[in-house]
């Protein structure tokens, strides 16, 4: 386990300070939870006070229980630390920004499917710690984990727990609800495996795919770079005939557009 850093060290001590005011708002109240939950009949009834919830259901847990909370925190800090340092700053925050919007987007798609089924509101970071296992299994799907009696590589564990949150999915899908939203912890896992590349990072059918579309996409660039360099050529051309004066108004934007570049 590699140090804390930064970023990663301040969403861990958040994270316990909001459980600590849970718990204790919790005694004699619904609590925080009910305020930061992410709530898919609320907002899908637009009620205003549910709007927060599309974020900051990842930074509550369970106020009834610690080992939420601790669960979530030991793997954030198991993981989360090495991806900050590969993305660091604000490329670490978007990367978490955008597995709670999965998440949320999720939710949301699956509430509007399966509304009896998925109504409960959702709590928890469990989605952004799926995100960063999801972005180290795919940038060092080799290495070896020591899990206590076995040791395993990083990328079959990473397959193991998904596939486990996949069949829960289903159960849940049937009836067979155990109070976890898994569909959170898949949209999460989804999220970090493509923040990273992971397709391409494997042998597979799909890395041809992105290859190809990667070679038809620095296709087009080139191509584009050439019809800028002509038209570039021909404005600059008519400047030194005509003059300024002489531009019309879409000239002078690709001008001042190729100035900022």
């Amino acid at each position: 386990m590699m140090q804390l850093t930064p970023l990663v060290k301040r969403i861990l001590i958040a994270w316990a300070a909001i459980w600590a005011i849970g718990f204790l708002t919790g005694i004699n109240s619904p609590g925080l939870a009910t305020w930061l939950a992410l709530d898919p009949r609320a907002l899908m009834n637009v009620e205003l006070t549910s709007i927060p919830g599309l974020l900051t259901y990842t930074v509550v847990h369970s106020p009834s229980s610690i080992f939420h909370l601790l669960f979530n925190a030991w793997m954030f800090a198991l993981f989360a630390p090495e991806i900050e340092v590969l993305f660091p700053g604000k490329r670490f925050m978007l990367l978490l920004l955008k597995a709670a919007l999965w998440g949320t987007g999720f939710t949301l798609l699956l509430y509007g499917l399966f509304p009896s089924t998925f109504s409960n509101p959702v709590i928890g970071g469990s989605g952004l710690v799926s995100a960063v296992i999801a972005a180290s299994a795919a940038v060092y799907p080799d290495r070896v984990l020591s899990l206590i009696i076995l040791r395993v590589r990083l990328l079959y564990f990473f397959l193991f727990i998904i596939a486990l949150d996949f069949l829960f999915f289903l159960g849940t899908i049937l009836g067979a609800k155990d109070g976890i939203a898994h569909h959170v912890h898949l949209a999460g896992a989804l999220c970090g495996w493509l923040a990273v590349g992971g397709f391409q990072r494997i042998d597979g059918p799909w890395r041809r795919w992105a290859q190809k579309s990667a070679s038809r996409k620095a296709e087009k660039d080139h191509q584009q770079q050439q019809n800028d360099e002509a038209e570039l050529d021909r404005i600059l051309a008519k400047i030194s005939k005509d003059g300024l004066p002489s531009l019309t108004a879409a000239e002078r934007s690709f001008l001042e557009r190729r100035s900022k570049r």
